[in-house]
């Protein structure tokens, strides 16, 4: 958050997880966004 960078990544666990978690809720997940909001962890 204080340098401003954005990371893109891929993560199959994440990939899936989302599927299922639609899928269990009745749903068939089209698309989707996450964001993720971070600082160094040693401070």
């Amino acid at each position: 958050m204080k340098s401003g960078a954005v990371v893109e990544f891929i993560d199959e666990e994440i990939e899936a997880l989302q599927q299922a978690v639609a899928k269990r809720l009745g749903y068939r997940l089209v698309d989707h966004r996450l964001e993720l909001y971070a600082v160094p962890a040693d401070e």
